[in-house]
């Protein structure tokens, strides 16, 4: 890989700034917001996403789109990432190019990266070493100043590398206007699929992508003792996995009158149609909760997850009103109209004093690192 890079980087650097994903070949919702109000603020650059399905779906779409991370990475002065990109992280960056890491989640309920190290969800250290995991950053982009700390922790920097200015799909989240592009997605979902429009309770449950052992079958057998704790009650459970889960089994489905699926849509898109959400450890959370929206937790395996990959926060702790391991006990709140106002307190510090247009406030901060390219240039971290 250091040869190849070393091989693209005999090609003149361009005006060019490049969103690199390895999340889906569309890029995220973020990508796709920041880039396009870059190239509205910059039409003089050239403003590329370079994006692939993760190696765990597409292997082989993986391995091909290397040559033209590696050849974007040598060429582009900004390389903005949504997560581990190895073609930015391996080779040794010149230092006109700047990295900005604007990471895939409004915030991390659970550790990863370096807080998960020789964990049985994490990377050895080896391995991270070996992959030299997320080295290379100029700026890490969280979404407020309550990401800050494990953000520090997790991708191995300073806190002073940690610019909280917002994710574009907060503005997403918070359009309310006559053109938001979110409450007309909500509406045409509500045509698409009955279960949106009706005047039942819709509890919108989106827990975390779970890996290895014990995973298989698991999203199954959970939403089967939701639906069982919620027949007392007049509540709908919408059901939206990780996109990378392998979700929940149809046949089983069928059979479980109070639950539907919405298949093959986003879960933000479905917060503006659900009267709360449920989750685990998942970052909907965050969205959920700036959204607007009581938030519930359900944690039936949480001392699994305090051991691995661990918790930045531990909901049964934290917000104890609102936070449960059983699922009686949360169909029962849900169900009798309490509301969860632990984590409603918590948003608001969360978030902090950061306000609507993240997404241009993003869009000035990468054409401040691209003209940065033209000076001295400092080294990588």
């Amino acid at each position: 890989m250091a040869l190849f890079y070393a091989v693209c980087r005999l090609f003149p650097k361009r005006n060019r700034i490049t969103f690199f994903s390895r999340q889906g070949k569309r890029g995220s919702l973020d990508f796709r917001m920041l880039a396009d109000a870059v190239r509205e603020k910059c039409p003089q650059i050239d403003v590329r996403i370079c994006a692939t399905d993760p190696e765990n779906v597409d292997k082989k779409a993986f391995i091909l789109s290397m040559p033209s991370m590696l050849y974007n990475a040598a060429t582009s002065r900004v390389c903005v990432l949504e997560g581990y990109i190895p073609a930015i992280s391996i080779p040794k960056l010149d230092s006109q190019t700047r990295v900005i890491q604007l990471w895939h989640a409004l915030g991390a309920i659970k550790k990863f990266g370096y807080q998960s190290i020789d964990t049985p969800a994490g990377r050895s250290l080896d391995e991270a070493t070996a992959l030299r995991m997320h080295k290379n950053y100029d700026w890490i982009i969280a979404a407020g100043p309550g990401a800050i700390s494990a953000y520090a922790e997790a991708f191995g920097y300073s806190r002073e590398a940690i610019r909280p200015l917002g994710m574009p799909r907060m503005d997403y989240l918070l359009d309310d206007s006559s053109a938001s592009k979110r409450l007309a997605k909500a509406s045409d979902l509500r045509e698409r699929f009955s279960c949106l429009g009706d005047d039942v309770m819709r509890v919108l449950y989106v827990p975390t992508l779970r890996k290895g052992e014990g995973a298989h079958g698991w999203m199954t057998r959970e939403v089967e003792r939701l639906s069982m704790a919620f027949k007392p009650y007049p509540c709908r459970i919408i059901v939206a996995g990780h996109p990378l889960d392998e979700g929940c089994d149809s046949a089983t489905l069928v059979k479980l009158s109070n639950v539907a699926a919405i298949p093959g849509v986003a879960s933000i898109d479905l917060i503006a149609s659900s009267d709360c959400v449920v989750t685990d450890y998942s970052a909907i959370a965050f969205e959920a909760g700036l959204a607007g929206k009581p938030v519930w937790f359900y944690a039936p395996d949480i001392e699994q997850y305090r051991q691995s990959p661990g918790l930045n926060i531990d909901p049964l702790k934290e917000f104890p009103d609102g936070a449960f391991d059983d699922p009686d006990e949360l169909a029962s709140a849900i169900g009798c109209g309490k509301m969860p106002h632990k984590f409603a307190e918590y948003i608001i510090r969360y978030f902090g004093d950061v306000e609507p247009g993240a997404t241009s406030r993003l869009a000035e901060f990468v054409e401040e690192c691209y003209l940065d390219t033209f000076g001295n240039g400092k080294g990588k971290n």
